[in-house]
């Protein structure tokens, strides 16, 4: 993983979710229950990974990756390991999954309210493309839609160099 060498990543086993669960509890108003985890470790389309900082889960993330797209699920840091940037190290960790595996855009819900998470999204290069009324009933929140487009920078060069062949 780039930045804190301290900070490594592993797949999530199911032997993780009692930390993981823990940081999921104090993270949202209505958190993702162990089934749901359970579900989405058995999902083939899903990518669960914990962050650690030596034994200790600091943060989790978990995505879809569909054709050439990831759609970002759930991701939380413990709030004892907030504010020390491993947020963008998360996600900075799903755009090199992404760029690897050749997945063209990030797409992610946030509630319109989670000021927090929007703002490390902003930070992190994604745009508002959409609205969702009432998306966390539970909450009753709405919900953002934002995405992040990748490799369009080596798309452009491309297209510059077929152009500038003619």
């Amino acid at each position: 993983m780039t930045g804190d060498q301290s900070l490594h990543t592993e797949p999530m086993h199911a032997s993780d979710l009692d930390a993981v669960l823990m940081i999921e509890n104090v993270s949202f108003a209505a958190p993702w229950s162990k089934n749901m985890f359970l579900e989405e470790l058995s999902n083939r389309s899903a990518h669960l990974i914990v962050f650690k900082s030596g034994e200790t889960i600091v943060g989790y993330i978990c995505f879809w990756a569909v054709l050439d797209e990831a759609h970002l699920m759930n991701v939380a840091v413990h709030p004892d390991y907030r504010g020390r940037g491993y947020g963008k190290l998360i996600m900075e960790h799903l755009e090199a999954i992404c760029l690897r595996e050749n997945l063209t855009r990030i797409i992610l819900e946030v509630g319109r309210r989670n000021m927090p998470a929007r703002r490390l999204y902003k930070k992190c290069g994604f745009n508002s493309i959409g609205f969702r009324k009432k998306y966390y009933a539970e909450v009753q929140d709405d919900a953002l839609i934002m995405e992040k487009q990748l490799a369009q920078k080596e798309i452009e060069e491309d297209l510059s160099n077929r152009t500038n062949t003619r």
